[in-house]
């Protein structure tokens, strides 16, 4: 004779159920999340080219080749600002210069 499930397992089971699809989808998520930033990484926001990094000044920038265009990460301009002794006219005329060379 099979013994029918009691009501304490039924329910232990189903929340264990719930459980598990909450995590699959949290997991999915996740994974999906991560896809979508890795085909935006290095990526030209302007035109969507891959950015090429370039040292400028003890400094890595990233440039587009396609449309020129000049991007910095956190932090970066404080040390560009930090570096260049001039007005911040005189920073960004000679990044530049330096970059389009």
């Amino acid at each position: 004779m099979v013994d029918k499930p009691s009501r304490n397992e039924e329910e232990y089971f189903a929340t264990q159920e719930v459980e598990l699809q909450k995590r699959r989808r949290e997991r999915a998520a996740k994974e999906a999340e991560q896809k979508r930033r890795l085909s935006h990484y290095m990526k030209c926001p302007k035109c969507g080219a891959d950015l090429v990094v370039e040292d400028f000044r003890a400094i890595e920038v990233d440039r587009c080749p396609e449309c020129n265009g000049v991007w910095l990460d956190a932090g970066e301009i404080e040390a560009l600002t930090r570096a260049e002794k001039g007005t911040t006219s005189d920073l960004f005329r000679s990044i530049i210069r330096g970059i389009s060379r």
